[in-house]
């Protein structure tokens, strides 16, 4: 790391559980039992500190999920039971509400929970949340390197597809992983297999509900991010993703759903819509088993490798500069991001991928119920090709952009590839007028 980068923010889960939360400004009055023992992490230098019995005070925690952020506040209560919790909840995406607070003096958390979408802006803001690379030097080699790289300001979630098994055997012939993984490891396989499928099918399933849903793998395929040297770069990845996109609308071969509709839920649970979905680890419980009831009792989804590695979604957690409590703040992101005995509970408990290497090498202690597989051997192979140093505080901006007018020239709005990428780089000027990113 150079020495003029600063490391703001550590993952600790690579879940988001909730895209959509109320803003709740209440205290959660949290009743848990007291603290366990702990395991130090091997190879990281300790030196003697307080019992956390000892350890007293109120902790102010602002996190994007009710359902994660209770869940974290019972678990760290239990280890820490003389530290009270103000937990408030803030709807993702309020990334004004995050940075009006923490360049403020008054009134700002303890701890802030951001999300992948938004994490490159944020920690990037002047002065806004503590360095914590001299805190957590001893701990980050045995952390995902792309978490690390996300959490580090520019001065200094990964995924699979999910197929469905009765589908695969009925029209493919296998439902085997590794079979289906061939069958989908390639963009010219894909189109292969989407034409069996809808053949096969007459018409009633497509390998895709949408054509976002691919549009993640092409994000992680990229070489490049969309700003280097302060332009607008458009990777080769990007601008081939837009015939994909145009094939896959013209044969059928995805169900023209838009991603997060209530279609969208509906088809996972729909034999007759479509194929394969997009699935990150907290996908299997909150994506496939939320929409699908029957996920439960096994043999019906499978896990296949993607045919370019890519992540969706992450925690990171960062102490604001003007907290009055960052020993006791450093003492939360601590035991959530190095507690390997915490993280071990925290993945079983919550089917979540933890942000720790020797645990993800050791495996799942058991297999998924959903997936008939150990969740984290599956996907340990992918994380050492993600390359978290493509994302930039422009990413969320640029991508709803890019996904606008993909769309448009589906729709007939829009007639030809160069056309979406000119309307793309036009409504980008606008966005960005006074950035000082150079689009041409």
């Amino acid at each position: 790391m150079k020495a003029d980068r600063k490391l703001i923010a550590l993952a600790c889960a690579l879940i988001i559980i909730s895209l959509f939360t109320a803003c709740d400004n209440t205290k959660k009055e949290i009743n848990v039992p007291t603290a366990h023992p702990t395991t130090p992490t091997p190879g990281v230098k300790t030196t003697p500190t307080q019992s956390r019995a000892d350890i007293k005070g109120e902790l102010k925690i602002w996190h994007i999920s009710d359902e994660e952020a209770l869940k974290m506040a019972a678990a760290f209560k239990e280890a820490y039971p003389n530290v009270e919790i103000d937990l408030s909840v803030i709807e993702s995406g309020t990334t004004n509400v995050y940075g009006i607070v923490v360049k403020s003096d008054s009134g700002v958390p303890d701890v802030i929970a951001i999300e992948s979408a938004h994490m490159k802006r944020l920690i990037n803001a002047p002065d806004s949340f503590i360095d914590l690379t001299e805190k957590s030097k001893y701990y980050i080699e045995n952390m995902i390197p792309y978490t690390v790289d996300m959490g580090t300001d520019e001065d200094g979630k990964i995924k699979a597809l999910a197929y469905k098994k009765p589908l695969a055997k009925k029209y493919l012939g296998t439902d085997d992983s590794e079979k289906i993984s061939e069958m989908l490891s390639t963009q010219e396989k894909m189109l292969e297999t989407a034409k069996v499928l809808k053949e096969k099918s007459k018409g009633k399933v497509a390998l895709f509900p949408t054509f976002e849903e691919p549009l993640k793998l092409y994000l992680g395929g990229r070489s490049q991010g969309w700003i280097v040297n302060n332009k607008l770069n458009i990777d080769q990845k990007m601008i081939d993703f837009i015939d994909f996109a145009k094939t896959l609308r013209k044969n059928k071969y995805e169900a023209s759903l838009f991603q997060w509709s209530p279609q969208w839920h509906d088809a996972i649970a729909d034999d007759e819509k479509a194929f394969a979905w997009l699935c990150p680890v907290w996908g299997i419980p909150w994506i496939i088993a939320y929409n699908d009831k029957k996920a439960a009792e096994g043999g019906r989804w499978g896990l296949a490798k993607p045919p370019f590695p890519y992540f969706w979604g992450g925690t990171w957690l960062a102490i604001p500069k003007n907290s009055t409590k960052q020993d006791l703040a450093w003492e939360f992101i601590k035991f959530f991001t190095t507690d390997k005995d915490a993280l071990k509970i925290w993945s079983a408990q919550n089917q979540d991928l933890p942000n720790n290497l020797q645990i993800i090498s050791e495996g799942s202690p058991q297999e998924s119920e959903i997936m008939g597989t150990d969740i984290l051997k599956f996907y340990e192979p992918f994380i050492k090709d993600i390359n978290g140093k493509i994302i930039t505080m422009y990413d969320d901006t640029i991508e709803i952009t890019y996904v606008d007018a993909v769309r448009s020239y589906l729709a007939g709005n829009i007639k030809s590839k160069e056309e979406v990428l000119t309307t793309f780089k036009d409504t980008l000027k606008t966005r960005f007028k006074d950035s000082g990113i150079d689009i041409k």
